[in-house]
């Protein structure tokens, strides 16, 4: 495979290291050295690999106050290393250089984002990078335009090559210091095309990763175009389970449940990264702290059923499986919520399943 080599770099280091993490016998592991704040769920692109594109929840933004709390808490927890995204486009949050800021204030070692570098990224760029970003991702799933606009659904390849070349010379003038990296998921709409990016900007960066397609969390779904066209599709069947890293990741008991703080926009904490719909939520900010939610009753018993390897039921199994499983949330109070409904509200209220308007 292509990508194997460029894991000997520093993400693929990272990755194998998360992935091989031991202690998973534990209900109630120590918090992780990093977490992660989905300070906003709405993307301007629609990749065909990722669920985002028919997410259930309404798309917003992470309140001010919580991200502000969750930043210092976490800090004050002993954590070290943060960033500020999840399943949507980090940008998008017009807060985000004064989160960066407020994380380097405090004193976290390593603030880091991905992004999928878009047109909308370009204004935002420079007073991200100085506000004292520590490590950028820029997430380019094909190697040309024409592959590009299929992939990402939007003809924005050269913008993003662009915004690429502007943080490498960025960095060079004045943070020599700063991490700069490439992503790229390989699927069957890009395959050779990770050999012509690395080629093109691979002198510009300190690594080009690339990742082997798997459905991760959140099924995927067939989509229409609003001109009635169908979008390409990729599914369970594309999955190869005997690549390396895909074997590591569908494994129990899974290394998310404890190497991850997932915190979602709405604010809580979700066992998951990929995790689309709020069907593994854990634990609610608004009623606990990251401590008390990272040992919820919620999230040991998913713990405890990774152990034993039976996850029938929940949105693991379909991921574990690679097939369409049936399976009911963790709490369906918290799975998504209307415009009116109380982010905060108590255990067992019922909350209206909202869709995206």
């Amino acid at each position: 495979m292509s990508g194997e080599i460029s894991r000997k770099g520093y993400l693929g280091s990272q990755v194998e290291r998360r992935l091989d993490i031991g202690g998973r016998e534990s209900v109630t592991p120590p918090l992780p050295e990093k977490i992660g704040i989905e300070i906003n769920n709405s993307c301007n692109h629609k990749c065909y690999f990722c669920p985002n594109p028919t997410m259930e929840r309404v798309r917003s933004v992470m309140d001010d106050d919580m991200v502000l709390r969750v930043t210092r808490e976490a800090y004050e927890a002993g954590i070290r290393q943060i960033s500020f995204y999840s399943g949507g486009e980090p940008f998008l949050n017009k807060g985000l250089a004064r989160y960066v800021a407020y994380a380097k204030e405090l004193g976290f070692d390593y603030c880091y984002l991905s992004s999928n570098g878009g047109k909308v990224v370009t204004p935002h760029l420079m007073a991200v990078l100085d506000a004292g970003l520590d490590s950028l991702k820029f997430s380019i799933n094909a190697g040309d335009r024409e592959s590009y606009a299929l992939v990402h659904g939007h003809d924005e390849f050269e913008d993003v090559i662009r915004n690429v070349e502007f943080v490498a010379d960025y960095r060079q003038k004045h943070r020599p210091d700063m991490k700069l990296f490439v992503s790229f998921v390989e699927t069957k709409l890009s395959e050779g095309g990770f050999e012509t990016l690395k080629e093109r900007i691979g002198h510009l960066v300190d690594e080009v990763v690339v990742y082997p397609f798997v459905v991760i969390g959140t099924p995927l779904k067939q989509r229409v175009e609003p001109d009635g066209t169908e979008r390409p599709f990729i599914g369970y069947d594309d999955t190869n389970r005997r690549e390396s890293w895909n074997a590591k990741r569908l494994r129990l008991p899974c290394y998310q449940l404890w190497s991850y703080l997932n915190v979602t926009m709405e604010g809580y904490l979700s066992a998951c990264c990929s995790d689309y719909n709020n069907d593994l939520v854990v634990g609610n900010l608004h009623t606990a702290s990251l401590q008390e939610a990272w040992h919820s009753p919620e999230f040991q018993e998913q713990r405890r059923k990774h152990i034993a390897g039976d996850v029938r039921g929940t949105l693991c199994e379909g991921c574990i499986l690679q097939q369409d499983k049936p399976y009911q949330p963790i709490n369906q109070h918290l799975r998504t919520h209307d415009r009116g409904a109380p982010r905060g509200a108590p255990q067992g209220a019922s909350l209206a399943l909202g869709s995206d308007a």
